[in-house]
């Protein structure tokens, strides 16, 4: 199993890439599911319906995260491509706040089978006064987004932590989210390339 995630704030071209990674696959005949946390599955949509719309502490938050994460990987079914909208790296980005938290996150990352550690990890990072003027335009999406939105600096610092840790052999790859769509998709293209995740 080669699983691929893409990372990343709201409003940085996350969707966006990954809708046109679905595209080129397609027309290059290349087999790969798609999935999304938290979610990814009938009864866990639920779940992220919930957690989208609530006022739940950090610490539940972290723990209902991980809940669905491993009902989510437990009923993944094999495949060769498995491609991830958010997984992990959102979890200690979004919800690390203490030392306590980083600690409570570390260790459930490391409960993951190594089978579910992505190959490649894609990050679009984006400044802030790009996301500003998405999110101007597309408006806030939800209370959970908007609960987010004055942390963009922690959020962002969080996630230069995690491109750090070592997790197997897997690649955390940055990308400048303030390129233009075709630009990003070539280099992502390319990265799949280089690491011979695809042909």
């Amino acid at each position: 199993m080669k699983i691929i995630s893409f990372e990343g704030f709201e409003y940085s071209g996350k969707s966006t890439q990954i809708r046109l990674l679905k595209n080129y696959f397609k027309k290059n005949r290349i087999t790969a599911n798609f999935t999304r946390e938290p979610g990814g599955e009938k009864d866990l949509e639920k779940i992220r319906k919930i957690i989208l719309q609530s006022n739940f502490d950090n610490l539940s938050l972290i723990l209902f995260f991980f809940a669905s994460r491993f009902s989510l990987l437990s009923k993944l079914k094999k495949s060769n491509l498995l491609i991830f909208d958010r997984f992990f790296d959102s979890t200690y980005a979004y919800q690390k706040y203490t030392k306590k938290d980083k600690e409570l996150i570390i260790k459930l990352i490391k409960l993951i089978e190594k089978k579910f550690i992505p190959r490649i990890t894609f990050y679009f990072k984006i400044n802030k006064k790009t996301l500003l003027l998405r999110k101007k335009k597309r408006g806030v999406k939800n209370r959970f987004d908007k609960r987010y939105l004055n942390q963009f600096s922690r959020i962002q610092k969080n996630y230069n932590e995690i491109s750090k840790l070592r997790l197997f052999n897997r690649k955390f790859v940055i990308i400048d989210a303030n390129k233009s769509e075709k630009i990003i998709h070539e280099q992502i293209l390319k990265n799949l390339k280089k690491w011979k995740l695809i042909k």
